[in-house]
């Protein structure tokens, strides 16, 4: 069954504009949507699209009318999605966008296009684009979904409205995870580590979610209590991951080491991350001044830059293990 705008959590300023745009059927020729991911961008660029094609008087997308029900079978004649294949959107695709974008609407009277990850085009990409926006086809529509607009060409942001996604509220956050029968104490967690984007929420509330939380915490457990040849097993264990998963580990070690400087200075406990593991987050706070935690920070930090420039990642893997042991080490 096809979402309506009540189901979607938070964002109602741009809910409100989307819906007045419906409302008085002025709908410009081409939207960005911009935020980071897992916020509801897409969510919400669906539901617009659903929307643009609905039948119905009202309350669009009403859910029920013929187009909106083959908007909801993914079989809707007036509506393409783009996204990346591979790690771009390729000018081949834009393409073929452009003959597309020529047709005239079928069951609609407009057509519609999502362009997801649009940072993600090439060049010759953005510039096949730009033709389309500088001289849209009648009543066709571009919605594009990015996560920053710096990539994207200045003439195809000059030629969209921007709508700009900020992150939920934690408190919000936690109580639209609860509306979907989360428990309260998971919720919470798992909006404080969202960093309020209720995809990245929801993945952490999915069976083993928080697997490269809990990690990263064995990793932080085994700087006090092991031998070095115990750390070397742990560089081994994530220099077999893949690097987007080693960076999610670095990035909950980075969130455990904050929250450990918040305990060691005790700041409030509300601005804790990790709140499931206030008493670990207290044990470990013993052997972490805020210096040293702060130290920590830096170095997972430089790590994390050091394997998105192209490191070695073993070798800067072990680097960092052995210079938070020795951090460790001094708090003894």
């Amino acid at each position: 069954m096809m979402m309506n705008w009540d189901e979607v959590s938070g964002h109602q300023e741009v809910i409100s504009r989307v819906k007045a745009m419906l409302a008085a059927d002025r709908i410009p020729h081409a939207l960005l949507f911009l935020g980071p991911a897992g916020i509801g961008k897409s969510l919400i660029a669906t539901l617009l699209a659903a929307g643009i094609l609905c039948g119905g008087n009202s309350d669009r997308p009403c859910g029920h009318c013929q187009t909106c029900i083959l908007f909801n079978r993914n079989a809707h004649p007036d509506f393409t999605l783009v996204r990346p294949e591979g790690a771009t959107i390729k000018i081949d695709q834009i393409r073929a966008l452009q003959h597309y974008a020529a047709l005239a609407p079928s069951v609609s009277s407009r057509r519609v296009c999502i362009i997801e990850d649009a940072e993600l085009m090439t060049v010759q990409a953005a510039n096949s684009l730009l033709k389309l926006l500088e001289e849209p086809p009648p009543g066709f529509v571009f919605i594009l979904v990015a996560g920053t607009a710096q990539p994207l060409l200045p003439t195809i942001l000059s030629r969209c409205r921007k709508l700009q996604f900020q992150p939920l509220a934690a408190s919000i956050l936690a109580k639209a995870l609860e509306a979907k029968g989360h428990v309260p104490e998971a919720a919470n967690v798992a909006a404080r580590l969202s960093g309020g984007r209720m995809g990245t929420a929801l993945g952490l509330l999915a069976p083993d979610g928080l697997a490269a939380r809990n990690m990263a915490a064995d990793l932080l457990e085994n700087l006090h209590d092991s031998k070095m040849t115990a750390i070397w097993d742990k560089a081994l264990k994530l220099d077999s991951l893949e690097t987007k998963e080693i960076v999610a580990v670095l990035e909950f070690l980075l969130y455990l080491f904050r929250d450990i400087v918040l305990v060691a200075g005790r700041h409030s406990e509300h601005l804790v991350y990790n709140i499931d593991l206030v008493p670990k987050l207290a044990d470990w706070a013993i052997h972490w001044s805020e210096g040293q935690g702060i130290s920590a920070i830096n170095a997972v930090k430089n790590t994390i830059r050091a394997i998105g420039g192209n490191a070695n990642t073993r070798l800067a893997l072990e680097a960092l293990l052995i210079n938070l042991k020795d951090l460790a080490e001094k708090g003894d």
